[in-house]
């Protein structure tokens, strides 16, 4: 068995498994909390978080058993894996719609209630339909105990023409938020030059947390797209941990470094255990 398989699976398995419930717990608070699910900001990153979760855990996990076993039982992590390359489609158009919630609050552009929800279909439409495809007989997304990273089956006839559209489907958008996130710092940049008025903390908060979010995550993909790395197994693990830790961990670090309420409410278990006191008659 090799000594680097085990110990790359066991890194996947072991940092989705501890990630993993971190990032529910900050799902879970913005769905339970009325203050948070009330605002749209807040509903769209809670999309993002389940979309994260959901395709990169499972896969990666699996594929790390897989690894460790050096073969993929029942062809689960094969399955599961396929789930990421649509999920970050759908991530990036939910960046989008995040971008123009904040050019609404910020800017006081008033886009209509129908171009939030018709972005978000789009989204999971694009998203659902690559994942779809990637299970045909004609595409696929695969990972094998000997490689260190997933990829796109070189045997499938028509991987090339999905990476090629599909990476069209996923550059869009995320180009589209950067010229708004740009807009915004031009905005805000002119107002406080002009002393016209003052941003609210939260809404800088929840900015800050998109753009910075925004950044690692668009320079992640013009790497991974745009630069020839070397094709090594130290390399390639790198490349996969880069994606778990983009994926599982940023966001969640986000949260307790830039909301201090958020911070607090994450330890505070108590205040949502409700206890019953019932008093017995004699």
């Amino acid at each position: 068995m090799p000594f680097f398989s085990v110990v790359a699976g066991s890194t996947y398995v072991l940092l989705c498994g501890v990630l993993l419930p971190v990032y529910l717990r900050f799902i879970y608070i913005f769905l339970s909390k009325k203050k948070y699910r009330s605002l749209r900001c807040y509903r769209i990153m809670v999309q993002m978080g389940i979309v994260q979760c959901l395709s990169m855990a499972p896969g990666f996990m699996l594929f790390g058993i897989a690894m460790i076993l050096q073969y993929d039982p029942y062809g689960l992590a094969n399955f599961f894996i396929a789930l990421y390359p649509g999920g970050l489609r759908i991530e990036a158009v939910l960046g989008l719609v995040l971008a123009l919630n904040r050019l609404e609050i910020i800017c006081g552009f008033r886009p209509s209630r129908m171009a939030y929800l018709t972005l978000a279909i789009i989204a999971w439409m694009f998203g659902l339909t690559y994942i779809a495809i990637l299970h045909t007989p004609y595409f696929g997304y695969t990972v094998s105990p000997k490689d260190f990273m997933p990829k796109y089956d070189p045997d499938k006839g028509f991987n090339r023409e999905l990476q090629h559209y599909g990476y069209y489907v996923y550059a869009a958008p995320m180009v589209i938020t950067l010229f708004i996130y740009i807009y915004i710092l031009g905005y805000l940049i002119r107002l406080r030059t002009t002393h016209a008025g003052k941003i609210k903390r939260q809404e800088r908060t929840i900015f800050a947390y998109a753009i910075i979010k925004f950044t690692m995550e668009f320079s992640l993909a013009l790497g991974f797209n745009h630069y020839p790395f070397p094709h090594s197994p130290a390399f390639h693990f790198a490349m996969s941990l880069g994606l778990i830790l983009s994926t599982m961990f940023l966001t969640p670090a986000l949260y307790f470094a830039l909301y201090c309420n958020l911070r607090r409410e994450f330890f505070n278990f108590q205040s949502e255990c409700t206890i019953t006191v019932r008093s017995i008659s004699s």
